[in-house]
């Protein structure tokens, strides 16, 4: 991540059309954000994903339409790039655009310019774009579904937006943030706090759907809490299908050691050996734990 915003602080200012590439739900469209508010740019922040609409309606939906320029065309309609302004346009899931779109699209970088559909009229394109995609775009070229050229045209501005599963680090503040969001999300009052151990098992999981899914399991946990009076969130209030890669700290907070034993026996249906074999020790050695536990 800290290579990513380098690239981001020394690609912002410039007008240079810039490739973010990753996870779906990595962050992309929050790091877009980012570089438009370090652009500082006249206009908003606008963005558009391709893969919403038919293929062919993305020219229509970018460049916009004149009156008669197709059957239902009853009116002129301002497309993506007009409504943007002088501010930064997203344009998301990029891979999803046939190629012929994606050559209409390099006559536009080319240019800076383009004509609505229907129209001979050339407009200049006055905002900043920046592209989105799920995969590298060398990948992409490669497999024919991106325009070489096009392509050739990002250059090196491109960035890598690292999954979640490599900024673990990040989890705890990511799952705070999105916390405080809860109330206006679910339009609900409840917990204000994540006590260390959801923190410990949030920090642990796999999420498949990067940010995104942690504030969605995040929202899950806040509700859960709140329908059981809780102050905070707890580990017993995290979904129990997140199936964290669980560790235990032999030096660690002895309550969250309690609680990833508990959830590791859970999901191994009270299989002791089979529990210990995936907190990595020997069957005797859980067994010393699971007795000091009882103990207390």
């Amino acid at each position: 991540m800290t290579k990513a915003l380098h690239l981001a602080n020394a690609f912002a200012p410039a007008a240079t059309p810039i490739v973010l590439h990753g996870e779906s739900g990595g962050g992309k469209t929050f790091f877009a954000e980012c570089i438009h508010y370090l652009s500082q740019r006249p206009g908003g922040f606008h963005a558009f994903s391709v893969g919403t609409v038919a293929p062919q309606l993305v020219l229509d939906e970018l460049f916009g339409h004149v009156k008669g320029a197709y059957t239902d065309a009853h009116s002129v309609r301002a497309g993506r790039i007009a409504m943007a302004g002088g501010g930064t346009l997203l344009l998301d899931d990029l891979q999803t655009a046939d190629l012929g779109a994606q050559k209409q699209m390099l006559q536009m970088l080319d240019r800076g310019t383009y004509s609505p559909v229907g129209s001979d009229r050339v407009l200049t394109v006055a905002c900043r774009i920046i592209f989105a995609m799920t995969e590298d775009p060398d990948v992409l070229m490669k497999q024919g579904v991106l325009l070489k050229d096009l392509r050739c045209r990002f250059g090196v501005c491109a960035i890598r937006i690292p999954p979640l599963r490599e900024r673990r680090v990040e989890i705890p503040l990511l799952a705070k943030q999105a916390l405080e969001r809860c109330p206006a999300v679910t339009q609900v009052e409840g917990p204000s706090r994540i006590s260390a151990a959801a923190l410990t098992l949030l920090r642990d999981a796999e999420f498949e759907g990067n940010v995104r899914e942690l504030g969605a399991v995040v929202e899950y946990a806040y509700l859960i809490a709140r329908a059981a009076g809780a102050d905070e969130i707890g580990a017993e209030h995290v979904p129990p299908g997140l199936c964290p890669v669980l560790r235990y700290q032999r030096r660690g907070d002895r309550e969250t050691n309690r609680l990833v034993i508990e959830r590791v026996l859970s999901l191994t249906g009270g299989n002791v050996a089979a529990a210990a074999r995936r907190l990595g020790m020997s069957r005797s050695m859980l067994n010393v734990i699971l007795r000091r536990m009882r103990r207390g």
